[in-house]
This record gives structure tokens, sequence and C-alpha cells, in this order.
């Protein structure tokens, strides 16, 4: 018996089945019993007393129409008794028919001639035989009506003491005895398939439950990483801040520097940690929108080439990109971000020699291999290697060696992608990622145009730019940073508070930088919003937030507004604030800021 459905509900839920099955067809043998009998009477009631049939039969009529009150009543509230009590209820309607089969058809033997008694017991073992078969169902009910049906014309034709009614007897016993051995078998063959069928549904109810709480259970953890994710990057941003200011101070000993380096290192891996583990809150939340369109496969080994050659250098580890022309069908930027993970952990994992990075054909596919001749990967370690946090070779958790999410991170995408990851590795020679992608039916792929330069942007100096934030340390880190760069900043924590200075500044504001959560029950979108009604629909704007909802990011898109996430690298914050004075000032407000700080480029495919 399966765990979780006791035998005892088993078997009441099976029963309860047998008599659904069993009332499903009754009223047609309740009505074919007494309409049987009202034939076999009038046959042979010329030659009988009426004393042998009408009481017997008048009563069937009462035990039927009774019978058929049961039905409906089962029918219309099942639940109105259990199924055992169903169950006795029919054998006691059955042995009452019975009863008067039996007695109608004793008493017509006793004054027919033999033809016409043969003909009685004909029919008498026929209706019997039929109400056997109904032992596939219930077994009770017709083995009473048989009992009490067949008994008494039995023991009639023993007590005669002829030959031939005891040949007839014993016949009449056989038959009957073999048709109920056969209805033993098929109600067993009955009741183990309903045995199976709620084995079935039992466990197919049980998987649903386990799906469900799992699906609910990654909900739930990707809500809890989002929250986290969150609370921890109000912190850091202003952590990272302060460190940028840092670095720029000419009175910091070497020590000190040495100091300042390993902080922001720290820090760095703290900001590696959150974005990693944003990947994973929005792929295991679907909150990610696949755009399937066709691309050219080297325009991304391109920047991936210029993203990692120094890296590589600087382990002194040759990187090779080879040459494809290939277009394929999926998205660029769930690509890009799969290979990226794949050659930055071979360029972890290999402390010499070679990566290669290239493509195959292979029946009507693109396999995109990652090689390299690093550590491999020990045979009992490859069911774990795509689990959140695990690391080849480092138990200790170095985090100069990485977070263990970016393998996790590549199933993920392949998945959500229908790409087909496939790994092949050697402890001690290497290991072999392949990516299998379809190609594109047309070999043209629309490149998106390039993102607006900085080198175009205007020299901050000078520049009045509203910071809104509601965590003081940011703003205050804000205020310096900002201020380093040559900006006049005037800093606020709600608009309410913004709008005020603003009107008792009398200056024209040229830039809005806000934090999504401020005080007064305005968000940032909002707070921009009304800034431009007061300073013209065009300023600049950005969005610098840690939230990372989906609600968040589409109130964000639909106002045409970047998002910035925090935290954030102080060139990142600097080319930001730059491209949006620059788009600006050279009258083209309708484009779209791109974020610079998209380190993790599914920043950009939340909720499209």
């Amino acid at each position: 018996m399966l765990g979780g459905m006791t035998t005892q509900n088993e078997h009441n839920a099976i029963e309860a089945e047998l008599v659904n099955a069993s009332f499903r067809n009754a009223n047609d043998l309740n009505f074919a019993g007494v309409l049987i009998l009202s034939l076999l009477v009038f046959v042979v009631q010329d030659v009988t007393p009426w004393w042998t049939w009408l009481p017997g039969l008048v009563f069937l009529y009462l035990v039927t129409l009774l019978r058929a009150i049961e039905i409906r009543r089962y029918r219309r509230t099942p639940e109105y008794r259990n199924s055992r009590q169903w169950v006795l209820r029919q054998t006691v309607y059955s042995g009452l028919a019975g009863v008067c089969w039996g007695v109608v058809s004793t008493l017509l033997l006793m004054y027919l001639p033999t033809a016409l008694q043969l003909f009685v017991l004909t029919v008498s073992t026929v209706v019997a035989a039929t109400t056997a078969s109904e032992d596939i169902v219930l077994v009770l009910p017709p083995r009473v009506f048989i009992l009490a049906s067949i008994s008494p014309p039995v023991l009639w034709m023993l007590s005669q003491g002829d030959q031939m009614y005891i040949v007839l007897a014993i016949m009449l016993l056989a038959f009957l005895s073999i048709v109920i051995t056969i209805g033993n078998k098929k109600s067993h063959l009955f009741t183990e398939a309903q045995h199976l069928r709620f084995q079935n549904e039992f466990l197919a109810k049980e998987l649903s439950r386990q799906r469900d709480l799992l699906e609910r259970t990654n909900k739930s953890k990707s809500r809890f990483l989002a929250a986290a994710s969150h609370d921890l990057r109000q912190p850091v941003a202003a952590l990272m801040i302060f460190l940028e200011q840092l670095e720029f101070e000419q009175h910091l000993s070497i020590k000190g520097k040495g100091v300042l380096e390993h902080a922001q290192q720290a820090t760095s891996s703290m900001c590696s940690l959150l974005d990693s583990l944003l990947d994973i809150s929005r792929l295991d939340g679907q909150a990610i929108r696949k755009s399937i369109r066709p691309f050219s496969i080297r325009k991304l080994f391109d920047e991936m080439e210029d993203e990692f050659r120094q890296l590589a250098e600087q382990k002194g580890l040759r990187l090779k990109f080879s040459t494809c022309s290939a277009v394929i069908e999926s998205d660029r930027v769930l690509m890009g971000q799969i290979l990226r993970n794949l050659v930055s952990n071979a360029i972890r994992y290999t402390p010499a020699g070679r990566i290669l990075v290239g493509c195959r054909h292979r029946q009507g596919m693109l396999s995109i291999e990652v090689h390299d001749t690093g550590i491999g990967i020990a045979e009992d370690q490859l069911p774990k290697i795509f689990e959140e946090f695990y690391q080849v070779d480092n138990s200790e958790r170095d985090r100069q060696q990485g977070l263990g999410l970016g393998l996790s991170i590549v199933d993920r995408a392949a998945r959500l992608l229908g790409h087909t990851l496939t790994l092949t590795t050697r402890l001690g020679m290497g290991s072999s990622f392949a990516l299998t992608v379809p190609l594109a039916k047309t070999g043209v792929a629309k490149e998106q145009s390039a993102p607006l330069q900085a080198a175009t942007a205007p020299v901050l100096a000078g520049r009045l730019i509203a910071v809104i934030e509601n965590e003081g340390n940011i703003r205050a880190g804000m205020n310096n940073l900002l201020q380093s760069w040559g900006c006049r900043v005037v800093s606020a924590d709600s608009a309410a508070n913004m709008i005020e200075q603003l009107d008792s500044m009398g200056e024209i504001v040229e830039m809005i930088i806000s934090d999504f959560g401020l005080r007064g029950g305005v968000n940032g979108v909002e707070a921009i919003a009304r800034i431009r009604q007061r300073w013209g629909a065009e300023l600049p704007a950005l969005l610098f937030t840690g939230d990372i909802s989906k609600e968040t990011h589409t109130l964000a898109k639909n106002a045409g507004l970047s998002i910035l996430y925090k935290p954030v690298k102080a060139e990142a914050l600097c080319e930001a604030v730059t491209n949006a004075l620059g788009s600006f000032d050279i009258q083209k407000p309708k484009n779209r800021i791109p974020d610079p700080n998209e380190k993790i480029d599914l920043q950009a495919k939340c909720n499209e």
C-alpha cells in the first residue's frame, strides 16, 4: 500500500466505487426481474391456482417499488448513507426479491406438468445466472438473491425422490456454482483494477502536490533572495560610494591604500554575489521574458574576446575565439550571459594552458563550445556542479575563486531557452561545454544600434543635479561623489522636500537622480514625474535603486526611465549621468539611456 493513503481509506474508496457501479444499472435489473416473473405467471396462470403465484408477485412488485425509491435516493444524495449501509439495503432487497422468486417457482412446480416444470426451472436458472453476473461489482446482493431464489425449488426436487428431479437439482447447483466462480474471478479483477486506479490517482495527486510545493518553495526562495538583495544593496551602495571617494584622496599612506584595495575587493565580491542572486531569483521566478531573434555569433564572440582577453593574459593563458560566421536563433542577452559564465569559469579553473571557444555545425544546429585544459571535474562531482554555490576544489569558499553560481545560471538560462547543454570532462585534463542552438532560417541578422557614448556628452562641471534618496548615508555619499566631478548638487529624502528646495533656489535643475522608495508616500517614478511637470517633461532623469522587483521595473519602463541598480561603481554612475545629459543636449530625449551598470545582462531582459 502506498504511504499517505491508508488501507482503510482505500478500501472505503473502492467500496464506494463498487456501490456506484452497481447502482448505475440497478434499476434495469430491478424492473427486469418483476417483468420476467410477470410473464412467467402469465404463461402458467391457467393451469395453476391463483394463490400459488399472486401473493408472491404482489410482494415482488412492492419490493421492486421500494428498491426503485432507494436507487433514486442514492442517485440524488449518495452521501445520505455510507457505502456499507447502501450495500446492506441492496442485499436485503435482493434477498426479499429472491424469496418471492423461490416461493412462486416452487409452488408452481407442484401444480405444473413436466414440460412446464422444465420451462419454470429454465427461466429461474437464467434469472439466477444473470444476477450472478453482478458479482463483478457487488458480491453479496446477487448471491443472497441466488440462494433465496434457487434453494426452495432445489429442496423440492430433492425431496421428490425421483431420479430426474435429483439430477436436475444437481445440474442446477453445478451450473450456478460455475457461474458464481467465474463471477468471483471477474469481481477480483474489477476490484484490483479499482485498486490500481486509486493508486494511480493518489500518485498523480501526490506528484501534483509535490510539484506545487516545489514551485511555491522556489518562488518563496526567489522572493526572499530578491528582498534580501534589496536590503543588502542599500548599505553596500553607500559603502561603494564612500570607498570610491577614498580612492581619490591624495594623503592616503601606502598601507592605507592597501587596506582600501582589500576593502574594494571585498565589496566587489559582495556586489557579484548580489548580482548573481538577482539572476537566480529572476530565472527561478520566471521574471525573464526571452526574445528570440536571429543574430550573428561572430559579434558575440568579438565582445567576449574583448572582455576576457586581459584577464586571460594576466593568468598566462591563451584565449582564442575561432572565426564563426553563423547566424543563430536565440536570445542575444541570455546567450551572452551563458557564454560569459562559461568562459569566466574556464579561465578560473585553468591554471595553465589554453581556452578555445568555437562552433561546429551539427545536423542543422550549431554547437557553441568552450574547451579548456584546466583541472577537469571528477565523475562523482558531475551531478553537483550545476547546483547553487557548489565549486570544484574550493571547499574553503575562497571568494577569489568565484561564488559558485555561474554554472547554475548557465543551466537555468539554457533550459529557459530550450537549448541543450552538454559537458565532457576528464579529471586533470580539462573540460568542454557545448551548447546546441538552432541556426537562423535567414543569413541576415539585425544588430542593435550602438549606445550613446560618453565621449559625446558634455563636461559635468557646473551642472545642477537633484538627488532624491531615502537613505541618509547614500544621499551624503552621492552628494560628495557628484561634487567631486564638479557638479552642483541639491539633495532631499522626498519629492515634496526637493520641490521646496528647488523653488527656494530659483535655479533650473538639469537632471534628476532618484531612489524608488521615498518618504512621503510618493515613489521615485512619481517624484520624477512631479518635478518634470514643473521644470520640463524632457528633463533627464535616472532611477537609482536597489529594488529589483518586477513591479518597479514595469513602472520605470512605462515612464520611459532608465534604471541603475545599486550598488554601482563610480565610473558606471558617471557614464550614466553624462550619457543622460548628453542625450538631452543633442536633442534626442526619446532615446533610452543604456544602463552601463548591467554587468548582469539579465537585468535588461527582465519583464520586457
